[in-house]
């Protein structure tokens, strides 16, 4: 009896061991568990890129709207509709670009803050409206006769110089990435009524000045009054006298039908601005690298078209100014204007001396 006694307690006492290192077993396992899910965790915006890359990779459509205050049968225009069948072309339908011209999707500085914020994917701008926004080198490309003709500009765009300014935008986090430039275009001074040929011409003239400071800053340097006004107003602006001339490129002058409201052009290119082509930052990142590439192969292909289509016309701009009545004045003194701008340049070139230096070697 007491040897049976004395067994049972033994198988007792065994099993309690057994329950307790497999307990002991189990409590390990679990406090192992943690250790795993602690591992750092993606951040938000590195899971979203991630999964817009899968999205991109695995052939879903993709559409980018692209805006621009132009007319519809601008050149730049064409420009936009010529990268919009490129992309669509190079990416088997896949990638599709929506062209919004003539401010449909509002004034520049309402397309470009939502080019910034995110709310549209892609826009053509001015540098001067880039300045405004942070860039500030970018005010050195529309400098009042800081190139002299433009092959020069064509020259300092293409090269190591335009490659520096357009990194900026990147360096700055401004929001926007730039896809490159477009030629530039020449512009004009043109009046409704009066034959301006000298600085004292245009003394007090009340001109249209779209609403960015460099613009701004070259007119009240030439002694006129600048009235900031959006670029589609500007037509009922010359016809009721709200203001007595503007400045804008032949082809705006001719596309827009200034003509009908104004009579005189001063025969004297004072900027020769580009075009930039932005996509909103984010947008860009989250794209796959084949993407990229397919778009940026479209910017450059449409580039070199726009080129062609752009110098095709230079000519005939001014020979249907002229059918259409309006008259070309030759500059008195040509320096005098010059002059009349030149201490811009130390204003709006401060922490850039170099590069502006660079730009007129370059030339």
């Amino acid at each position: 009896m007491k040897k049976r006694v004395l067994a049972l307690i033994c198988s007792f006492t065994m099993a309690a061991a057994l329950i307790g290192c497999g307990s002991s077993g189990a409590d390990n396992e679990t406090a192992k568990e943690p250790q795993t899910a602690e591992s750092e965790p993606e951040t938000a915006e590195e899971t979203e890129k991630e999964e817009a890359a899968a999205e991109s990779a695995s052939g879903e459509e993709i559409v980018l709207r692209l805006a621009d205050v132009q007319a519809e049968n601008d050149v730049e225009t064409q420009f936009e509709y010529k990268f919009a069948e490129l992309v669509s072309e190079k990416s088997g339908d896949r990638i599709k670009v929506e062209v919004y011209p003539a401010g449909q999707l509002g004034e520049m500085a309402d397309i470009l803050n939502s080019v910034q914020m995110g709310a549209l994917e892609m826009c053509r701008t001015n540098p001067s409206w880039l300045a405004d926004l942070g860039a500030e080198s970018m005010n050195l490309l529309s400098l009042p006769f800081v190139f002299k003709d433009l092959e020069s500009a064509n020259k300092v765009l293409d090269g190591e110089v335009g490659d520096q300014m357009m990194q900026e935008l990147t360096d700055k986090n401004l929001g926007v990435y730039g896809l490159g430039y477009l030629q530039p275009s020449s512009r004009y001074f043109f009046f409704v009524d009066d034959e301006v040929s000298s600085l004292a011409d245009i003394n007090n003239l009340k001109l249209r000045v779209p609403t960015n400071s460099l613009a701004t800053s070259m007119v009240e340097s030439l002694g006129a009054s600048a009235t900031p006004i959006s670029y589609n107003e500007l037509y009922s602006s010359l016809q009721t006298g709200i203001v007595d001339g503007a400045d804008n490129p032949l082809k705006g002058i001719l596309n827009m039908s200034f003509f009908e409201v104004s009579t005189y052009v001063l025969d004297m290119a004072h900027q020769y601005e580009a075009s930039l082509i932005l996509i909103n930052d984010n947008f860009w990142n989250k794209l796959s690298a084949e993407d990229q590439e397919i778009i940026q192969a479209a910017m450059d292909e449409a580039g070199a078209y726009y080129k062609e289509i752009s110098d095709a016309e230079l000519d005939g701009y001014r020979a249907a100014l002229e059918e259409k009545g309006m008259v070309f004045v030759e500059p008195d003194n040509e320096q005098e204007w010059k002059d009349a701008v030149n201490p811009m340049y130390a204003e709006y070139s401060a922490g850039y001396e170099d590069l502006l230096q660079a730009i007129i070697d370059a030339q």
